[in-house]
């Protein structure tokens, strides 16, 4: 089994059919095999919930519905996110990639479904590997 990181533009790319990315998105997600589950954290969903207001029964419905496992965090897991955070003062990291980092780690997984290249192509986890784009750029 493989864990699979999904962060908010790949989601937000999945419920707007008219995104830029839609068709990749939804096309990875139907390549992806029946044992790989999909993680993410409720930071990202509420983003979604808020870029998605037009969509959001739409994206509650995917989410009720999609094999997509919500994983919550303690006080602990957020001082080591502030913590990884400290590592990256030059750029302004949104709290829902922190977490997402954090659940890498978490999870031993580099594997992320993201429109987001250009972060989490500097982004390191905290034992300095990077994270694997599993979606192509268009």
């Amino acid at each position: 089994m493989r864990n699979i990181l999904v962060d908010t533009g790949a989601i937000v790319a999945l419920i707007r059919e008219r995104d830029s990315a839609h068709e990749r998105v939804v096309a990875l997600f139907a390549s992806l095999r029946g044992t790989d589950q999909l993680i993410t954290t409720w930071p990202v969903v509420t983003e979604c919930a808020f870029v998605l207001e037009l969509h959001r029964t739409a994206f509650f419905d995917w989410l009720l519905e999609s094999r997509v496992e919500v994983v919550d965090f303690d006080l602990q897991a957020v001082r080591s996110m502030l913590e990884w955070m400290k590592g990256y003062r030059d750029r302004q990291i949104d709290f829902a990639d922190a977490t997402l980092v954090w659940l890498a780690a978490a999870r031993n997984t580099d594997l992320i479904v993201t429109t987001d290249y250009r972060d989490f192509r500097t982004y390191r986890l905290p034992n300095r590997r990077a994270f694997h784009l599993l979606l192509p750029e268009a």
